[in-house]
Order: C-alpha cells, then structure tokens, then sequence
C-alpha cells in the first residue's frame, strides 16, 4: 500500500478535471498525491495508508504512540532479539505499549486505515476531499506557493486533527 491507495490518480484526475486519457502530467500529480497525503499526515497526525512501523522504546522500555489508528502492535523484542511481553493501553489522545523489561526495546506496529477493493480508502470523506483540494492548490500554484495550506484544508481537518504535548 501507498499514498495512492488514500486518493488514486484517476480520483485525482477527476477532481482536477482533466481527461483521464491525458497521460502527459502523470508523473507530477502522482507526486502531487503523495505530497498532499503526506503534509495531511503531518498535519492529522494520522497514518493515512496503512503500513508497519517501527519504532524504538525510551530507556524506561515503554513507547507512547501517538500515530492513529493503531491497528495492532505486531512485535516487541529487546536488543538481543528476545520476544517481550508487553501490555497496550489505549487512550484518546495515544497508546503506551508497556513492556516488562527496561531498555531500548524495539516495537513494530500496524497502523493506518484499511483498504479494500470494495470501496477503496477507509479514510473520511472530509479527509479526502482535503487531500484533493490540496492536490488542486499545489496544481495550480507549483510554480509560486503563496500559502502553506489552503485554509479549506485547515477547515476540513479541523475535527481530525490530534493536538499532542510532547
């Protein structure tokens, strides 16, 4: 899975209103794409497109994860490669895994949102109509960006976006 499985490039065509049988700019609103799904992630602080991610504990053997959605916590192992038992607490704001043994443990999770072929993207609506409209203002503005973000997109993410204290 990648970034185009959140908004396809014949999605992205569409909303742009090109003819899908124009190939010549393939290439730039693929990177258009995954532009956009990756400055929403940052922004959401939400994986968009599920993947495995891995990460390493704080000297403590604990992780907070502030990713979302966990899907699941895969495996968690110390530095001689030795299985941990870990427990998962789920808050609204993050999830702590919390293992038995200090150390910089390494912690592999799943997170993002499904895809199937039924109905493609499990994302919201709004966050994908976001992503589009992102994808439009870096298209129409790749040669002279005036703003970060359009303030549509600020407006549309809004309710998705998880404030953090680090």
């Amino acid at each position: 899975m990648d970034q185009l499985n959140v908004v396809s490039l014949s999605q992205a065509k569409l909303w742009l209103r090109l003819d899908l049988d124009y190939e010549y700019e393939d290439g730039l609103i693929t990177a258009l794409i995954k532009s956009a799904v990756n400055q929403v992630e940052q922004y959401t602080l939400q994986v968009l497109w599920q993947r495995s991610i891995t990460e390493i504990t704080d000297i403590t053997g604990n992780l907070r994860l502030f990713n979302y959605p966990i899907i699941s916590v895969e495996e968690v192992y110390d530095k001689q490669f030795d299985d941990l038992d870990f427990e998962i607490i789920d808050t609204q704001h993050y999830t702590d895994v919390i293992t038995n043994r200090a150390g910089f443990n390494t912690v592999t999770y799943v997170a993002g949102y499904d895809w199937n072929y039924d109905g493609g993207s499990d994302v919201p609506d709004d966050i994908e109509t976001a992503i589009k409209e992102m994808i439009t203002y870096l298209y129409e503005n790749r040669d002279n960006p005036k703003e970060e973000m359009p303030k549509v997109v600020t407006y549309l993410l809004a309710p998705y976006r998880r404030i953090t204290l680090f």
